[in-house]
């Protein structure tokens, strides 16, 4: 398979007064041409931090990156910003959680999208027009003529976010980052905006990267999936294997917290996970992580220093507590 992108050991730190604390700790992950890899966990479990570092868009002065980010042979970490500007867009691009704080409430949308065509390509002012229309054709805008001369508060969210497939989009990049790109949308535009990244996909042969919390888009989406807590990869496999075989008590636990519509599971009580995710101050940085929200697992079942282990071909889990978790009514 062709890799677009290889993670190894990643760490991020945000600067908390004078001490530096881990969101991203030690991810190693790859990403393949035509795949698309979901990322998914709890809200402060790291999946945006980890998006925005491979695109390079985090404050120097308050955090700091090391490890690797392995992009057509060049550690993105190591470039310059006039050389990761080259990159970004053209060849990686995003589409940002919040579509409405991340455009430019001062510029219209035509200018917006163009601004990429013009720093990547040599296309004339018509040819950069024709090119805008054609990109907000592509992504469903009813009226693309008309909607590249308004302002992103004179559209609704679902054409905003559809605004932003479109700049990310604009320049066909190699890797594409969607960062919860169907959040607060409802459930018609949410399908449609799911169905247009695959197809966009399948026309490009783009690398995806979804990062979700909502594990209906990951079954319908992904090839593989890779689960974050805490900063840290506690599974990862392919769809198939982290949905009918899941391993690890937070990915299970992730699993049991979806409401069940048949008859069997109408009487019963929605499953919450107990606990939070620990600040990124106050995390076991030699223990299993979960351990806090899992406390009728033994103390001694837990890794001291939890690795990732190979359950089966191509699915890995973190630490040997996996062994000795069973919900209420399972079978040890």
């Amino acid at each position: 398979m062709d890799k677009l992108l290889e993670i190894k050991n990643l760490e991020t730190a945000f600067r908390i007064k004078d001490d530096y604390f881990n969101a991203v700790d030690k991810v190693s992950l790859d990403l393949y041409r035509n795949e698309v890899l979901a990322i998914v966990g709890e809200s402060g479990c790291g999946k945006s931090t980890l998006a925005t570092t491979i695109m390079r868009l985090h404050n120097e002065n308050l955090t700091r990156s090391t490890g690797e980010i392995i992009y057509d042979g060049k550690n993105l970490l190591e470039l310059t910003e006039e050389e990761m500007n080259k990159i970004r867009t053209k060849d990686i691009g995003m589409i940002f959680q919040d579509p409405l704080s991340s455009l430019n409430p001062l510029h219209r949308i035509g200018k917006q999208i163009g601004e990429a065509l013009i720093y990547h390509t040599e296309l004339s002012k018509e040819e950069r027009e024709t090119r805008v229309i054609e990109l907000l054709t592509q992504v469903g805008i009813p009226n693309p003529k008309r909607c590249a001369k308004q302002y992103p508060h004179e559209l609704s969210g679902g054409m905003r976010q559809r605004v932003m497939i479109a700049m990310a989009m604009s320049c066909k990049p190699n890797v594409l980052i969607a960062d919860e790109p169907t959040t607060a949308l409802d459930v018609t535009i949410q399908a449609q905006i799911l169905d247009l990244i695959k197809g966009l996909q399948n026309e490009m042969h783009a690398g995806i990267i979804l990062i979700t919390h909502d594990l209906g888009v990951v079954a319908e989406m992904a090839d593989r999936v890779a689960v974050l807590y805490a900063g840290e990869v506690v599974e990862i496999g392919t769809a198939e294997q982290i949905f009918k075989n899941p391993k690890h008590p937070y990915t299970r636990s992730l699993l049991r917290s979806i409401p069940q519509l048949d008859d069997d599971a109408a009487d019963d009580e929605l499953y919450v996970i107990q606990g939070m995710v620990p600040s990124i101050k106050n995390l076991d940085r030699n223990g299993c992580r979960f351990a806090d929200r899992i406390p009728w697992i033994k103390e001694e079942a837990h890794e001291p220093n939890p690795t990732l282990h190979e359950a089966e071909e191509g699915h890995y889990v973190r630490c040997t507590c996996y062994k000795h978790f069973v919900f209420e009514g399972e079978d040890s």
